[in-house]
């Protein structure tokens, strides 16, 4: 078995399985293929996506998830590789305990899921802070939400050069918005005196959820967010919202908290002590 890059071709096998969870989008996965240092083999029925931005890790095989451990559990002893694998959803657990391994929760990975009507008005004490942030920045400023993002694609990847040039941010920001089209995404751009302050872009995953893949702000404002998140609130019909993950960092975990998740998507670690 060899693992390779992934290619705009293989994005039709991921199709079925975009349901999943965040991690298995082929938009994610093509988004963060460098820094994660992504990579795929298939075989046998089974998709698997190996990692190796530190140590090699795995994620769940998608297709015949049996088989697809079997094929890497074979792929690590001739490789001279200690089998760990991430991202399990909760509901896949079973397979992976039919391995013996020993299972952890991957909070670092945890897909953050927010119930829209929240947003519409940022009621109930647990939304205070968001809701004087917005009348906050409603005061002193004037901004209109733009939904035609495709118009703003070169103004937002300006803005994000200006103010989200690291490497982390800007590669897979770009990645995004140049694929717009192929991945039939959607969002909104805040515009205040002539300027972008915030952009977002989202992709529908079924009738009853939207996934976020990006949302920037000039951060000149802390109600700019807010807005940001009110106005999306008012153009969609989905019921939640999927904000993916908080990759570990301790400052956009508690920016994520604050918002207050409707639920938490559990995800675990997989692995021999």
């Amino acid at each position: 078995m060899k693992f390779r890059e992934f290619t705009l071709n293989d994005m039709t096998s991921f199709d079925r399985y975009k349901t999943i969870c965040s991690d298995y989008l082929f938009s994610y996965l093509s988004m963060y293929q460098n820094l994660y240092k992504l990579k795929m083999a298939e075989k046998d029925g089974a998709i698997m996506i190996c990692s190796d931005m530190t140590t090699t890790n795995f994620f769940m095989p998608l297709g015949d998830t049996k088989q697809g451990i079997k094929l890497v559990l074979k792929y690590c002893k001739e490789n001279n590789i200690n089998p760990v694998f991430s991202k399990i959803p909760e509901n896949s657990l079973d397979v992976f305990k039919a391995f013996n391994f020993h299972i952890e929760k991957d909070r670092d990975s945890f897909d953050y899921i927010f119930k829209n009507a929240d947003f519409l008005e940022y009621k109930g004490k647990e939304f205070r802070n968001q809701r004087n942030n917005l009348y906050s920045y409603l005061k002193t400023s004037t901004p209109v939400f733009e939904t035609n993002i495709k118009a703003y694609r070169d103004r937002c990847k300006e803005f994000t050069l200006k103010y989200h040039n690291s490497l982390q941010k800007l590669e897979p920001t770009f990645k995004m918005l140049d694929n717009i089209e192929l991945f039939d995404l959607k969002g909104g751009v805040v515009v205040n005196g002539g300027e972008v302050s915030a952009f977002c872009l989202y992709e529908k995953l079924s009738d009853e959820m939207i996934i976020s893949h990006v949302e920037l702000t000039d951060n000149s404002h802390r109600g700019i967010h807010a807005y940001l998140v009110n106005e999306l609130a008012k153009t969609i019909s989905e019921k939640y919202i999927n904000k993916e993950d908080d990759m570990g960092i301790p400052g956009l975990r508690r920016f994520k908290e604050t918002y207050n998740p409707h639920h938490m998507l559990k995800k675990y670690r997989a692995y021999y002590k």
